[in-house]
Order: C-alpha cells, then structure tokens, then sequence
C-alpha cells in the first residue's frame, strides 16, 4: 500500500509540474495566441527576407549583449550567409569603411592580432570620446569568427552607418558645428548612408542584394511613427520605408516592461524565451504603443512594426561595459584629450582619474539589469 501511495504521490507531483503556471484573466488573450507560436525569433527573422530586402532589428538598449547572441544566430545561418550577406549597424561612425570590412574579411590572423584590430577599431568608432560597450567588439569578433570559415564571396559585409568627426584632430569650434549640425540630422544622414550603400550594393556583381539592418530604439520606427500635428518623425526606418515600400520589414526586439509586464509574463506561462511573429493579427500588435511616452498618440505595436521578436526574458540580460585592454598607457591621454574637448563643448568638467577610467572601460563588466528586482515583481504579479 505504501508503495501505491508513492506511486500516486509521484504522479500528482510529475502532473502539478508539467502544468503552466496560474495566472490573470488579463493574458489570457496573450497566452493563448503564444501557445501555437513556438518558432524561434531567428527563423522568423530569416523568413521575412524571403518577400523583403531590407529588415531593420529594433535593438535594446546598447550594452545589452544577449540580444547579439541572437543577432550572431541570425547571421552565422546558412540562408542568411547564402541570401542576404549586408549587415548596417548603427553603432561605429562611417569612416571607419572600409577598414572594419577588410578586417572582418580577412583570415588566419593569430589571435593577438585579432584583438589588437579590435581594439584599434574600437577606439576610434565613436564621436563621443569613447564606445565604451561591449557590443561593437563582440559583434566585430564574431563577424570575423564567422568569415573564417567562408570563400570570399560568401563573407559577410559591415557597415557602419554613424556620422563622423576626425576624433583626434578636430578642434573646439569644428566640433561646436558637429554638435550643432549633423547630430541634428543624424537620423537622415544614416538612412542616406545607408540607401546609398545599398543601391551600390543592387547596381553591383554581388550575388546578395538584402541586408540587416541595426537600430537602436526609435531610430528603427516606421514612417508611421508621427508628431502629435500629424507630421512625420523622420527616423533612420522611416527613410527607409519611405524609400523601399514593399520591401522592408521592422522587428521589434522585446525589451524591458512591455505592457505592464503583461508581455513577460505571458511568455512565461507557456514556457517560451525564443518565439518570432508578425505584429498583425495578434493581441500584442493590438496594444497601444507604450514603448514612446513622450508625447500623446494612438498608434499600436502593429502600426510600427512589422514584427516582434521575443529572446530570453528581462531576468537573464546582461548589461556588459567595458572590453580588457581598450585603455592602456598608450590610449588613456589621447582618451582624456578627447573628453577635455567634449567637455568645452557642452560646458562639463568631467573627472579623469586614471584609476576609476581603467575600471570603468578598460576591463569587460557584466552585470544584470539594475533594477531587476521590481522588473520581476512586475512581471509576476500577473502570475498567481
């Protein structure tokens, strides 16, 4: 009988743990459309390029780095090497084309030289003094990585897209005209970079006419994305949409606090950390836009972009800052020079300490979200 007893008791236990998490009535709607969608972000990603050339990826926030682990997915597939090939980023300003690409083209450099390449690119990819992420060098080292092992004409192609100054050569009153200028229009003069780099790509012998796109944060909004009065918010994906109609797609990477934490949680009751799918016709494409509280307005997830793409949740990012050796005794003056002319600019003084510089940039820091604690009692407070 006691053995019977146990039997029954390991039943109940195995049935009470395969069963999803209770929850609110409020996700429901969000829980039931999920349960059928269990196709990972990367192959819906991949799968918008069969009807479209250009997909821009709304990016989280810049040193978040588990989302380039689903970027170095994407890329390092077979279709994407096969079919699409481009990749723009945002991150790195323009002059550095075409040194990042022969980089990331060529091969068998030993490793000392690989990292003595990224950290050179690094430095100088920034108009601000310094690039401090870690993304630039994480995602540069696996575009290399990734080349190693394909023909030449298979390689994958970078582009930085960001404006650009002469970091080290550029005086106050140049860079008073940069900060009052072009930053202004940095949004245009990317999308132009980027269109123009394209059609070079189109009008070329290269096989591969698509590419991906990387944006962070509104710059990867559509042209439906408006001021209050109606007038267009001319983002990066915005010239984009305008220029290729039918043929870009915008995916929206999930991020921190969406819907209340109603998203987060909905994709914990069905168990899912790695879904893709079309905004239209889902219940999240219907909920307002809350990703821009800024100023007022009407628009729905689904009316800025075309897709959503949902990879790990909140708990299990990782902010990193920072890359071992991008300061040393050869870069640290040329990096304080830098801040100094920044700093007589925007009127700032900075501090440069030698030791609290080195902490802070010179060596790789990983860390989870600050304020992860209330994010997840956010989130779970819709699961009961």
């Amino acid at each position: 009988m006691k053995k019977v007893h146990l039997l029954i008791l390991g039943v109940i236990t195995v049935i009470s743990c395969n069963q999803p998490p209770k929850h609110d009535i409020e996700i429901n709607k969000y829980v039931d459309f999920l349960k059928n969608k269990d196709r990972p972000a990367k192959d819906y990603i991949l799968d918008l390029f069969k009807k479209n050339d250009l997909v821009i990826l709304c990016e989280r926030y810049h040193q978040e780095n588990t989302q380039y682990e689903l970027i170095t997915d994407v890329i390092s597939d077979a279709r994407f090497i096969k079919d699409v090939g481009n990749i723009f980023f945002e991150t790195g300003m323009r002059t550095l084309n075409p040194e990042l690409n022969d980089f990331v083209h060529s091969e068998n450099l030993s490793e000392n030289k690989v990292e003595e390449k990224l950290i050179a690119l690094q430095r100088k990819s920034d108009y601000f003094p310094l690039w401090d992420y870690y993304n630039f060098y994480y995602q540069n080292k696996q575009i290399y990585t990734i080349n190693q092992s394909l023909s030449e004409d298979e390689k994958i192609n970078i582009y930085a897209t960001d404006v650009a100054i002469q970091q080290d050569s550029i005086n106050v009153s140049q860079l008073e005209d940069f900060w009052n200028g072009d930053i202004d229009h940095r949004d245009k003069l990317m999308a132009e970079y980027i269109i123009d780099t394209f059609e070079q790509i189109k009008n070329s012998d290269e096989k591969r006419k698509k590419g991906l796109v990387i944006m962070n944060y509104r710059h990867a909004y559509n042209k439906n994305f408006q001021e209050p009065n109606g007038e267009m918010i001319y983002n990066v994906g915005a010239f984009l949409f305008e220029k290729y109609p039918n043929t870009t797609a915008n995916v929206l990477i999930n991020s921190v606090i969406m819907q209340d934490g109603k998203w987060d949680a909905a994709f914990k009751v069905v168990n899912i950390e790695d879904s893709g799918f079309d905004f239209e016709n889902s219940p999240f494409g219907e909920d307002h836009f809350d990703m821009w509280t800024f100023t007022e307005h009407d628009d729905k997830y689904q009316d800025i972009f075309t897709g959503f793409a949902y990879y790990k949740n909140p708990e299990d990012f990782e902010l990193i800052t920072g890359v071992d050796g991008l300061i040393d005794s050869s870069f640290i003056q040329i990096y304080k020079n830098r801040v100094k002319l920044w700093d007589q600019v925007r009127g700032r003084n900075t501090p440069l300490e030698d030791d609290a510089i080195y902490e802070e940039y010179g060596r790789k820091n990983v860390r989870p979200l600050e304020n992860i604690d209330s994010i997840s009692s956010l989130v779970n407070r819709w699961l009961k």
